[in-house]
């Protein structure tokens, strides 16, 4: 088993969404052979969620035209049950992005 530290590195320098779910199924397995605590549980969520979140603002920068720093902010921001589904995602942006226009400058 990875120690805590290397698995952490490895999720965020993942290259890719495969990667990153490779990861977690690895930490899911240490959490069920109870080699991880539950403060590991929480700074793991915390770098996946955080690695996850760039690449999906990445995937949705790819059809929503806007800038790649507020929508990842936005990605951040959404659901998670709306982070499962890519189309469902992109509409978020979208809406979020048409109620933002005017209201903050550069948008």
């Amino acid at each position: 088993m990875k120690t805590f530290q290397s698995l952490i590195n490895e999720t965020l320098e993942a290259e890719n969404l495969d990667e990153l779910e490779a990861a977690a199924d690895l930490f899911q397995f240490g959490i069920e052979k109870g080699y991880y605590t539950k403060q590991q549980a929480d700074e793991f969520n915390n770098a996946y969620w955080k690695t996850k979140n760039i690449y999906l603002g990445y995937e949705v920068a790819k059809e929503v035209k806007g800038s790649k720093l507020d929508i990842i902010t936005i990605v951040s921001n959404a659901p998670n049950s709306v982070k499962n589904d890519k189309r469902k995602l992109i509409s978020y942006v979208n809406d979020r992005i048409k109620a933002l226009k005017g209201k903050i400058k550069g948008i």
